[in-house]
């Protein structure tokens, strides 16, 4: 599989998460929620895929419903952990990821604890615009969901890996759930750094895989609080 079109496998733990062939080794963006280890080899062997060929994971935030099973592989393959440099102290602990305003926030603050994955280093810090070794990835910061949260670009192959920057609701985008977001202000501004892409597909965290949407409606998503119906493919 050439570097232009690698082939994209798409997984699910409460979220979605991606294998991609590509380059040297496999690389997994994001780990899904919390499973056992058995139960991942098994999907890996499903797809005809080792597990132990696994080079590296690339986290677009630290949610635990995207890291939850981060550790376990880390422990069990010899994969680097990547993620954007404002997400490290989160993925480490070293601090708290920032709740979202008023009550919601508050209740979020609350239970954030009890569902947090456990803490774990990062390998390779990522910033803006950084391209991913062995891979066509370049990293998009879109933050406002967490500080550091990111969507990936793969140019050849026309796609993007929205992580919880852009959710598809059987067919109605939005941004992130407020509820979940730091600065939902900010993680819908983001948005607009999608339309300045050549994107054919988009790999949703939460919803399925969409093609044909527009530069318009990612611009108009960008300002507005209620989900965006669309007719892709």
């Amino acid at each position: 599989m050439s570097e232009q079109t690698p082939a994209v496998h798409v997984l699910n733990k409460m979220a979605n998460f991606f294998v991609l062939e590509e380059g040297q080794g496999l690389t997994l963006i994001d780990t899904g929620n919390k499973d056992k280890l058995e139960n991942l080899r098994r999907k890996f062997e499903q797809l005809g895929l080792d597990l132990q060929a696994l080079r590296r994971i690339v986290v677009t935030h630290s949610h635990y419903d995207h890291v939850g099973s981060l550790l376990a592989l880390k422990q069990a393959v010899a994969a680097q952990v990547l993620a954007h440099r404002d997400e490290v102290p989160f993925l480490t602990q070293a601090k708290r990821i920032p709740r979202p305003a008023g009550v919601p926030g508050f209740l979020f603050w609350l239970s954030e604890p009890l569902f947090r994955a456990p803490a774990i280093a990062v390998d390779q810090v990522l910033l803006d615009g950084s391209m991913i070794e062995g891979t066509g990835l370049q990293v998009v910061h879109t933050p406002g969901h967490t500080p550091g949260h990111i969507c990936l670009y793969h140019a050849g192959r026309k796609a993007l890996f929205t992580g919880d920057g852009l959710v598809n609701n059987q067919g109605k985008l939005s941004g992130p759930v407020p509820f979940f977001s730091s600065d939902i202000k900010q993680a819908r501004a983001s948005l607009t750094r999608l339309a300045e892409l050549d994107i054919e597909t988009f790999y949703f965290a939460h919803g399925e895989t969409m093609r044909g949407i527009s530069k318009e409606i990612l611009r108009s998503l960008a300002g507005l609080s209620i989900p965006v119906a669309v007719a892709g493919k």
